[in-house]
């Protein structure tokens, strides 16, 4: 499966990412998110039909920003 390193800025805790995990894992296409909130990225691993705009959508009304 492919992966795609996106930048997400706001998450300041684990906690914060875990959020941002839970609340985007149901983006179309994802597979597994993993949030690394110390350098402000997260890693999507995801099949062919991964919206890339629509899990930035979903990190946004998260209340991050991608």
């Amino acid at each position: 499966m492919a992966q795609s390193k996106i930048n997400v800025s706001g998450m300041t805790s684990k906690t914060d990412g875990d959020k941002l995990t839970e609340q985007t894992s149901s983006v179309a296409g994802v597979k597994f998110v993993n949030a690394n909130h110390e350098q402000g990225y997260v890693v999507v691993t995801h099949t062919d039909d991964f919206d890339e705009n629509a899990f930035k959508a979903a990190v946004n009304a998260a209340g991050f920003s991608a």
